[in-house]
């Protein structure tokens, strides 16, 4: 989609500069060589004023299609390009009256009215650039629905370098009710003091965890 709108900028450029600008100028100089006795109210300055009123056509053009369907900006571009337009092509026709000098003749053309009615055409296609920018703006809408919500990426959190090298489990509350954190590990107990022992009394052997002997009784 955006190689496409690419490539549509890069002909709408191309085609507007060739139909705005290089046509029209050899159109004039050719008038002006052939028909000199021809005048109209802007045949004096015609060749800037078509250039620039071209160019803002080409750059307004340009822009309208570089811009996707539906969106402010190609609307807004759309209705530029027509304005400027039609101010190119009142200079061109000169106001839609021109006059003819040859020897002793002199003749008058009132165009007035068909160059009137072109700018009425023209300006009718402004309705056609808003009906599209509103028929898009729903399918832009529906899209934006339909889409699926894009979910966040989970982050997992680690502990900081203090909290890190404490122990979880070995902690003490002292007398005055004071919790403090110790880093040491809780102590194991050896293999020597897991190892059977004898009763003080009678001499049998009795297991580590007994707290009184099983054969006389007598606490350990």
């Amino acid at each position: 989609m955006a190689r496409s709108r690419i490539s549509d900028t890069v002909w709408t450029l191309f085609t507007e500069t060739i139909r705005f600008i290089l046509v029209p100028l050899v159109l004039i100089d050719l008038v002006k060589d052939n028909w000199p006795g021809l005048s109209t109210a802007f045949l004096g300055d015609i060749v800037p004023l078509t250039l620039g009123f071209g160019a803002l056509i080409v750059a307004a053009s340009t822009l309208e299609v570089a811009n996707r369907p539906g969106t402010f900006k190609r609307m807004f571009f759309g209705i530029t390009a027509l304005a400027f337009l039609s101010l190119w092509l009142f200079v061109v026709f000169g106001g839609g009256i021109a006059s003819f000098t040859y020897l002793p003749y002199n003749v008058t053309f009132d165009m007035s009215k068909i160059v009137y009615i072109m700018l009425i055409g023209i300006s009718l296609k402004a309705l056609l650039i808003h009906r599209t920018y509103t028929d898009n703006k729903r399918l832009i809408a529906d899209e934006k629905k339909a889409a699926p919500p894009q979910r966040r990426p989970a982050v997992r959190r680690t502990a900081s370098s203090e909290f890190g090298s404490m122990s979880r489990v070995a902690y003490q509350v002292t007398s005055d009710d004071d919790v403090g954190y110790s880093s040491e590990r809780p102590p194991i107990d050896s293999p020597a003091s897991q190892a059977p022992g004898r009763c003080p009394v009678c001499g049998n052997e009795v297991r580590p965890g007994d707290r009184s002997c099983p054969y006389c009784g007598a606490w350990l």
